[in-house]
């Protein structure tokens, strides 16, 4: 009997053991082949192909569970996201845009927990209902006016402070946003996830929270065409 004990109790540690991930090996591609305001050198991901694609396969074994926190079910799909982002356009390289693509975001090219699912399905069925608006700000499409990737992997010990600057970051740069207290022109961002921003505030609260030029219910607010060439 101790030695089915025994047994069970190695079954379920090597269960548990199996389920840990770091993210070290794509951290380490992100710094290889990102610059610092977020360019990705397709041409050497081209030559390294290799490497992401041993990254999102490797992404694709660990199955998140009710153990999980929020925190590191959030790290984990944006890193997932992301890297699966880089893997589909470096396929494709050299193009454009990611749009050239057919339907990139709907495409189940994905593996997990032996399906196939798309981009769309892990932003919109898995990050969307956790109510974070940041993480619109933490996924790469790699269009212009996307926001930055970041050239290192995210970590579920500094996601909250990670989702703050990205947030941040995305608002204040002119090239996503031109803020005025008269006028002010937004990303389409903001149109195409409306419901995500509003939660227990205003659109006008949100972007005050993290913009360092103020606006106020009265400014004129305008939206800029987004721009879904590939960032170079």
């Amino acid at each position: 009997m101790k030695k089915i004990i025994l047994l069970l109790l190695l079954i379920i540690n090597s269960t548990a053991f199996s389920q840990i991930i770091t993210f070290s090996e794509y951290d380490e591609f992100l710094k290889k082949h990102v610059s610092t305001k977020g360019v990705v050198d397709y041409d050497k991901v081209l030559k390294n192909i290799k490497d992401i694609n041993n990254i999102t396969y490797n992404f694709s074994k660990i199955s998140p569970n009710k153990s999980w926190s929020e925190a590191e079910v959030k790290t984990y799909w944006i890193n997932v996201y992301n890297a699966n982002v880089i893997k589909l356009l470096a396929e494709n390289y050299p193009i454009k845009s990611i749009n050239y693509i057919r339907d990139p975001f709907k495409m189940d090219f994905i593996d997990f927990d032996g399906e196939k699912i798309s981009l769309d399905h892990i932003e919109h069925e898995i990050l969307r209902p956790l109510n974070d608006p940041r993480i619109h700000f933490s996924l790469y499409s790699t269009a212009i006016s996307s926001p930055v990737l970041k050239n290192s992997a995210y970590s579920s010990n500094s996601i909250e402070y990670d989702l703050d600057v990205a947030t941040s970051l995305f608002i204040n740069d002119q090239s996503k946003n031109i803020l005025g207290t008269a006028t002010s022109q937004l990303s389409k961002v903001f149109v195409w996830y409306f419901t995500d921003f509003i939660g227990n505030v205003t659109i006008v609260d949100f972007i005050n929270k993290y913009s360092t030029t103020h606006i106020s219910s009265s400014t004129k607010l305008t939206f800029l065409e987004y721009n879904w060439n590939l960032h170079r």
